[in-house]
Order: structure tokens, then C-alpha cells, then sequence
């Protein structure tokens, strides 16, 4: 936790300034214009799970022209390697763990906000994280920041995306199984 906090922590700052701007003018737009509260938040939700994706993946660890770009187009070769050749099992969880994480708010938000369009609800939220999470590894080749482009990456965020759906679903099913209190009360339970 401490190694997560060294490499991201100084995003802190800037992601709580980020969430209080969006936070505000959120609190301003409804007011004005009367919007459902739930669409609000899911909506500010969806924003914030992109920033932060973004912060934690696109923020330059280094910047410069001469920053050489690492490139991995073998799927599963670096999951592989850091898995079976770590010295410290702390590497793998950090590394494969977190790009997982990183994307299951982003996956359960963009379900919450699409699922009213139910057909074709799981591809649509998988195919939204792999082409967000390929958009990353292209901006990480594009611009030279000290970042490497892996193929694995893009499995293990579209996987997360998927986590996000399939938690999206758990809560679903088990939110619909409770009766509510308007029913409860008519004996409908």
C-alpha cells in the first residue's frame, strides 16, 4: 500500500480538486435545470471513474523526446513474466491487480447508466472498456512519458470493466429480490 501510495499519491491533490470542481458545478446544473438526482450521480460517477483511470494512466511519470517506448504485442507474456518472476509477490498484485481495479468503478457506473438499453448490455459494456482502455495504450505510445504500451494491459482493464458488470448484475438481482416498503406493507411480499 505504502509502493501505491508513493507512485499515485501525489494524484491525490489533484484528483480531490478535480472531484470538488465536478462536485460543484454538478450541484449547480441540477439546481438549475431540476435533473434527476440518480442520473446526476451516476453520471458524475461514470466522469470521475474516466479521470482517475486517466490520471493514474496517462499522468507522465517522466516527460521527454528522448523517452524510449516499451512495447509489448504479445498477449500474456507480461502477465506471465511478473507473475513467475517477481521476487516479491507484491509486484504481481500491484501490477496485474491494479489494472484490473482500476477499471471495475468504470465498468459498474457505464452499466448503471446504459442499463435501461438492456439488449446487448455486456458487449456493449466490454467493448466500451477495451476500446477506452486501447485509447489509453495509443495515447501512452503517442506521447513519450516514460509509460509502456502492453497488449496485457488492455485484457486486464477489459476484464475489470467486465468485474464492473458482472458487480453491477450481483447488486442488481439482489436489490430486485427485496421487496420494497410499498409492497411490504400491501402484503405483497
Amino acid at each position: 500500500m505504502v509502493q501505491l501510495w508513493r507512485a499515485f499519491g501525489v494524484l491525490v491533490p489533484l484528483f480531490l480538486i478535480i472531484v470538488l470542481a465536478v462536485i460543484l458545478i454538478t450541484y449547480f446544473v441540477s439546481r438549475k435545470r431540476k435533473l434527476d438526482f440518480k442520473n446526476v450521480i451516476v453520471n458524475v460517477m461514470l466522469v470521475l471513474s474516466v479521470v482517475g483511470i486517466l490520471l493514474v494512466t496517462v499522468y507522465p511519470k517522466v516527460y521527454g523526446p528522448g523517452m524510449p517506448r516499451i512495447v509489448n504485442l504479445v498477449p500474456f507474456i507480461g502477465m506471465y513474466n511478473i507473475m513467475f518472476h517477481s521476487v516479491d509477490i507484491s509486484v504481481p498484485i500491484r501490477n496485474l491487480g491494479l489494472n484490473i481495479f482500476l477499471f471495475v468503478p468504470f465498468g459498474f457506473f457505464l452499466t448503471l447508466k446504459k442499463s435501461s438499453f438492456q439488449k446487448n448490455l455486456k458487449l456493449f459494456v466490454i467493448l466500451t472498456g477495451f476500446l477506452f482502455s486501447l485509447f489509453i495504450e495509443m495515447v501512452q505510445f503517442s506521447i513519450p512519458m516514460g509509460r509502456s504500451v502492453d497488449v496485457d494491459d488492455v485484457i486486464l482493464n477489459t476484464i475489470g470493466t467486465f468485474l464492473g458488470f458482472i458487480t453491477w448484475k450481483l447488486l442488481h438481482s439482489k436489490l430486485r429480490s427485496i421487496p420494497s416498503s410499498k409492497e411490504a406493507s400491501n402484503g405483497h411480499i
